[in-house]
């Protein structure tokens, strides 16, 4: 089989553009409010949680490098998104949401596109489309031996 008739390679050209327009969409749309798509990712983990995480946690989560991640958190906190702190008996140092940062992720940055671009499927494919792709995550994650962690330690 020659490599441009391998459905597999197919598959990945339609995938990475799909995901290069969302991404256009949404940058777009981010735009306007000052923000960016790592920005708006990273305020949607933080979100998610309840403590705050780790700059290590999150550059983990967010399939980012730590020192970009650390970058990106720092002009976060110079508007106010963001904030370092510390929990007694703890020396590490966790991000948490402002309360700026939670009103403007919950009540100003909109995403429409997002919703506009996935109404296109219904809500049984939006549920299979995840399952699908929560399968090439892991396997992306093995290969690249993100979630290795070696025997001897705790």
């Amino acid at each position: 089989m020659r490599k441009a008739d391998d459905p597999r390679i197919t598959l990945y050209g339609l995938l990475d553009q799909t995901r290069e327009m969302i991404f256009k969409a949404v940058e777009l749309e981010l735009g306007q409010y000052g923000m960016s798509s790592p920005q708006v990712k990273v305020m949607h983990t933080l979100a998610q949680g309840n403590g705050g995480l780790t700059l290590g946690e999150l550059a983990t989560s967010t399939v980012r490098e730590l020192n970009s991640i650390s970058t990106l958190i720092a002009r976060m906190q110079k508007k106010g998104l963001v904030k370092r702190v510390r929990r007694s008996g703890d020396d590490k140092s966790y991000v948490i949401l402002t309360d700026k940062g939670k009103d403007i992720y919950n009540n100003t940055v909109t995403e429409q596109s997002i919703y506009l671009i996935f109404d296109a499927l219904s809500d049984e494919e939006k549920r299979e489309f995840a399952v699908l792709l929560q399968k090439l995550q892991s396997k992306a994650r093995s290969l690249l031996g993100l979630d290795y962690r070696p025997p001897f330690l705790a």
